[in-house]
């Protein structure tokens, strides 16, 4: 039976609470292991890269962990292949960034049947498919309290800037940059946003409140996103939208490019904290971002792959708490006026 601390959740609220207190982050203790990672893509990612940076870092900080690290190019089949070279090299516990969370759940049961461990990073196979199986973990964020996140942050700012509201309708006419279809957090942060937006305690604009005048899918890729934007203002709808929110920084970032090549102003909105994204925000093509820690997860994820490696606690050493299905959700925070 796995052992797991539970983090004791204090409702839907929009500002987060955190369960625990920070990171240590002395991580001189590692024990010994031969462990493997993979992470799904890197070539177009920025948060994926800095992911695959910091597993790269923590290994080399520690010299007693022999990481074998890959990168699966968005390709499941590819990740598969990777996974059963590194089983067969001898590791003894994995860390996987999936490549395609539809097949989240069998994986976890295939790893699970084979006893072996892992620690699932940023994305989840499922609450259910952890809670069947003692040794698989999920590192990652919460993406339904992203999207609130979100979306709290365009209410407070709406209040405060009523010259957003272009045509005074008291409305928020919003467009909606989606993640990859093949992700399920993709989903979940876009219609926590909207739904937030419509009614979130207090501030909330109701049922009638909030206009989506385009919602499609930039697949978290700052080209894509750039095409999606460029195609919209093509559209005379495009002059109705007053806030953008995208699922991720990346799409953030190419729409804010897109706008400025066209001399065009609409807040945008983004989700990671990248530091590109900061620097975006600087420069006012970004309005406000959500830190979403990739750095504290990658170091997190292979100190619990250590510890199970080494038959101890998977929590030995890690302060965040972790709930009933055995995941340790790192606590987001809101970035803006920089």
């Amino acid at each position: 039976m796995k052992m797991r601390k539970l983090c004791l959740s204090l409702g839907m609220a929009l500002s987060l609470v955190a369960c625990s207190n920070e990171l240590d982050r002395d991580v001189s203790q590692i024990p010994t292991a031969q462990l493997g990672a993979v992470v799904s893509s890197i070539d177009t990612n920025p948060y994926f890269q800095s992911m695959y940076k910091s597993f790269q870092d923590t290994a080399s900080e520690n010299s007693q962990l022999n990481l074998q690290l890959e990168v699966s190019k968005d390709n499941q089949e590819l990740q598969n292949s990777q996974i059963e070279a590194m089983l067969n090299s001898g590791v003894k516990a994995l860390v996987i960034n999936l490549a395609d969370t539809k097949v989240g759940p069998e994986l976890a049961m295939k790893m699970c049947n084979r006893r072996v461990p892992v620690i699932y990073i940023n994305r989840s196979p499922g609450a259910k498919a952890l809670q069947e199986c003692d040794i698989a973990y999920f590192v990652g964020s919460d993406d339904y309290q992203a999207g609130m996140l979100q979306a709290q942050l365009v209410l407070e700012n709406w209040n405060e800037h009523p010259e957003w509201d272009k045509n005074g309708d008291g409305k928020i006419q919003v467009a909606v940059l989606e993640g990859n279809p093949a992700i399920h957090s993709a989903k979940i942060r876009a219609n926590w946003a909207i739904s937030s937006l419509k009614f979130a305690p207090e501030r909330g604009l109701g049922s009638e409140g909030v206009d989506v005048v385009f919602q499609e899918t930039a697949r978290y890729s700052f080209d894509v996103a750039k095409e999606v934007v460029g195609k919209w203002l093509d559209s005379p709808d495009f002059n109705k939208v007053e806030v953008i929110l995208a699922g991720n920084d990346n799409m953030a970032m190419g729409a804010g490019e897109t706008l400025e090549a066209a001399n065009k102003k609409v807040p945008i909105f983004g989700i990671d904290g990248l530091p590109q994204a900061q620097e975006a925000i600087r420069q006012g093509r970004v309005y406000a971002t959500i830190l979403n820690d990739a750095d504290t997860q990658a170091r997190i994820a292979l100190r619990m792959a250590a510890n199970i490696a080494n038959e101890r606690p998977a929590t030995e050493g890690v302060y965040f708490d972790m709930d009933e299905s055995g995941t340790i959700s790192i606590p987001l925070k809101r970035i803006e006026g920089l």
